[in-house]
């Protein structure tokens, strides 16, 4: 097993995911899931999650692009691997050879791989978007289907859309998501008509369209533990996944009067005790908790005092008993102010954005039974 770096880390802690997984096969009505796994499991490491899921049944996997769908099949070689951005001409062999399904984002690029499919006597595997709302990528029309569904190069393997506000109750979007279903099942009846998978549901339709049709759902974040809008309750009993620790590498002692990191922005008003934790914005702890935020010692509170570093913050810890070694929760799975969702609402964005920063010299650290089960070292 591979040492694990004492500075910073992630745990993963797979009962939760395991929880979490069983807890969205019952929200999706006996439909399939398709796992999404794009941005590196959103922060948790791919190959841990993917590796697990497979383990409870699920076989689908989405990801962003076909260098990280090269990567997750050493993982899992047997998954059907859908790739939802577009790809460029120069990989459609390694596509073909790696038995991966991309998307169709338009008829021009779906004619694209059909010649390619031609040229090479087979038929590539595609998931057609169509656009019904967002206004990114997509079709359109049924007609844009119909052409692509008669090109000789190509194998439609799922037709899917993406929902703007599936996770707001507001009445004006439960009327917006209706009707960006009701063009789905307009534009798709081609081919749900010969038994081609029509889907829909990403995390917000799971948890409040349960009543949607679909042949598959999309489970995104609430994979992961995390809400897709913090303002509404999440029903289903969901548990982050991901814990970010680090570990007091030294203790300070400075007196009243005496400033704190770069630019002054902190002042002691009186002798004070920092910790410096080794954990910066370089691991994906944003700079926006200067001065603001707050990590847990031994279960006390150490406000971060001065700003977030490249590689260090520090943080007071007058008072408390810190010793150095001491393991400092960055993000907590049961701790609520340092709940990854409730410190997203404090900086102002969202909790997919603060995972996907954990960055790639922070060690992944599966764990199971509340003990280690694997390191995943990627540097």
């Amino acid at each position: 097993m591979d040492k694990l770096l004492r500075r910073t880390w992630a745990e993963i802690d797979l009962d939760a995911l395991s929880g979490n997984i069983g807890l969205i096969k019952e929200a999706a009505r006996g439909k399939p899931v398709m796992a999404v796994v794009k941005a590196d499991a959103y922060g948790h490491c791919a190959d841990i999650i993917a590796s697990e899921l497979w383990k409870h049944g699920v076989h689908s996997y989405a990801v962003s692009n076909v260098l990280e769908a090269l990567d997750l099949r050493k993982a899992v070689p047997d998954a059907q691997i859908v790739i939802f951005g577009s790809c460029d001409p120069e990989w459609q062999d390694e596509i073909l050879e790696n038995g991966l399904e991309q998307t169709a984002v338009g008829l021009h690029q779906a004619k694209r791989i059909s010649e390619h499919g031609e040229k090479h006597g087979c038929r590539i595997k595609i998931h057609v978007k169509v656009n019904t709302g967002m206004n990114r990528v997509g079709i359109d029309t049924a007609e844009e289907l119909h052409e692509i569904m008669r090109l000789g190069g190509v194998e439609v393997r799922g037709v899917y859309t993406h929902f703007s506000v599936a996770d707001s109750i507001d009445p004006d979007d439960i009327a917006y998501t209706r009707a960006q279903q009701e063009k789905l099942n307009e534009i798709a009846a081609p081919a749900k008509a010969l038994g081609i998978p029509v889907y829909s549901q990403n995390s917000g339709g799971i948890l409040y369209h349960p009543e949607f049709p679909g042949d598959m759902v999309r489970s995104g974040i609430i994979t992961y533990g995390c809400m897709p809008n913090t303002a509404l309750a999440v029903p289903i009993g969901i548990r982050p996944v991901m814990r970010l620790r680090s570990a007091v590498c030294q203790l300070r002692t400075i007196p009243g009067g005496a400033a704190v990191s770069y630019g002054r922005t902190f002042i002691a008003d009186k002798e004070t005790v920092l910790a410096i934790i080794p954990a910066g914005y370089a691991d994906g702890y944003s700079r926006g908790l200067s001065n603001k935020g707050a990590v847990y010692i031994n279960g006390k509170r150490a406000p971060i005092v001065g700003r977030v570093c490249m590689d260090q913050m520090m943080v007071d810890v007058t008072g408390l008993g810190v010793q150095v070694g001491d393991t400092a929760e960055l993000y907590s799975d049961t701790i609520d102010e340092i709940k990854v969702d409730n410190i997203a609402d404090m900086l102002g964005t969202i909790g997919y954005e603060l995972l996907c920063l954990v960055s790639k010299r922070v060690p992944r650290v599966s764990i199971r039974g509340g003990k280690i089960a694997d390191i995943k070292n990627y540097i």
